[in-house]
């Protein structure tokens, strides 16, 4: 999605409801697809009918963040593996997590440990992605074996297990760099990342009603409150519209943009976290982070957990994220078996040894 959306001028936004009328049309009578230019096929695909009369009711002013859908509550909340003692949950943080869209902080590694770490991974941020060819803090996993193996600890995957099941897969990782005296990261969501561009989904939840990801957030620095740590609001899951326009001086990718959305509405709870201590958070809850007042920078790193049962980018062969980088080709990037095992081979994989080298090997391609 364009995080800039401005209201057109009103011939303009006549011109593209009709348009976008025709396509909502075309699904109802369910045309072939096949003829459609690829971004027509994927809005008549991908869209469903909320999101059509959103953008239309609104006169092309207001849009779903992201795909809509509201978290189902489980009857009882039960962890669905087990794991050793030291990492389990208890029935309240499991409660917790589905109630308010996190738990934690968890200690995991040793502040000695990030600190070194830390020269690592600055140095990396300004170097060339070896998978996608430019200067990106996406998925340095892949040709990182340090950072793969801190996210792929024990203490962190027993306990996305517990909320995910016992066979987990890594699609996406980031380095999270928040400057001194940056401003604050503005209340978003997310569910299935069609919001990277509004055409494709990211994953393919059969059903997102349940919870089908986990997003671990790793500290390296301390974030306190005044480094702006995380802030969520809590109950706050279901998929929020945006409002077109806006002079936002928020720092979500310089977006412009206003989310229907009110503090006052659910409790708001900032969450301060030290050097090596992670977070896990479901992205679909409203979330941001608070203004970096201090005259030091703040480092972390976080990773998106899904079970092995949800496809990522299938026959895509690139994906466009227009407030991240713009294109990125797939041929060299592929999910990572994180716990257990890939019983489906829904996506494209990174062997495990490729992992461990941080050298690219080449693909595995999904089952047929």
């Amino acid at each position: 999605m364009n995080m800039k959306p401005k209201i057109r001028p009103l011939w303009q936004r006549l011109l593209l409801m009709g348009g976008l009328s025709m396509l909502l049309v075309y699904k109802l009578l369910h045309l072939p697809r096949f003829i459609l230019p690829r971004d027509f096929k994927s809005i008549v695909t991908n869209w469903d009918y909320k999101m059509f009369t959103m953008l239309l009711g609104s006169g092309f002013t207001r849009a779903y963040i992201d795909q809509p859908c509201t978290l189902r509550m489980p009857t009882e909340f039960k962890p669905k593996a087990d794991v050793p003692k030291p990492h389990q949950l208890s029935r309240q943080e499991l409660k917790d997590f589905y109630e308010n869209g996190f738990i934690g902080p968890f200690d995991c590694f040793s502040p000695t440990e990030m600190a070194d770490f830390k020269k690592e991974l600055l140095a990396m941020e300004k170097t060339k992605s070896k998978t996608y060819g430019f200067v990106t803090p996406r998925d340095r996993h892949f040709e990182a074996p340090r950072l793969w193996n801190f996210l792929k600890d024990s203490r962190i995957t027993d306990r996305c297990a517990q909320i995910l099941g016992p066979d987990l897969l890594c699609w996406r990782s980031q380095i999270f760099y928040k400057g001194p005296h940056a401003p604050a990261i503005q209340w978003h969501q997310a569910t299935t990342f069609i919001v990277e561009d509004y055409q494709d989904p990211a994953i393919f939840p059969s059903d997102r009603g349940e919870m089908f990801q986990i997003t671990v957030w790793v500290a390296v620095d301390d974030a306190p409150l005044e480094k702006g740590c995380l802030r969520f609001a809590c109950g706050a899951n279901d998929t929020r519209a945006i409002d077109f326009g806006g002079d936002s001086e928020e720092g979500f990718y310089e977006a412009s943009y206003t989310l229907d959305f009110r503090e006052e509405d659910q409790p708001i709870r900032y969450v301060p976290v030290k050097s090596g201590q992670f977070l896990l958070f479901a992205e679909r809850f409203v979330h941001g982070s608070g203004p970096n007042t201090t005259d030091q920078y703040r480092l972390a790193f976080n990773m998106r957990v899904i079970p092995s049962n949800i496809p990522v980018y299938p026959n895509k062969k690139y994906y466009r994220s227009v407030y991240n980088g713009g294109k990125y080709f797939l041929d060299q990037w592929g999910v990572a078996v994180l716990r257990g095992e890939d019983r489906y081979q829904l996506s494209r994989t990174i062997p495990p040894e490729a992992l461990q080298a941080g050298e690219f090997k080449g693909v595995l391609r999904p089952a047929a």
